[in-house]
């Protein structure tokens, strides 16, 4: 049962990162502070109180 949840949690992990890669590809990408809160367009906004900074 341990197991079956670990595999699922690293599979939301990566579906996530999936389906978001705009954003964190934005983000790495970003070379100022303005660019880098720029990138929230990539998120929803549900998403952007937990993962902007």
């Amino acid at each position: 049962m341990t197991s079956a949840l670990s595999i699922a949690a690293v599979a939301a992990v990566f579906l996530f990162h999936g389906i978001y890669s705009d954003y964190f590809t934005c983000v790495d990408d970003a070379a100022t502070h303005a660019s880098r809160d720029a990138c929230e367009n990539h998120l929803p906004k549900e998403l952007r109180p937990l993962l902007a900074e």
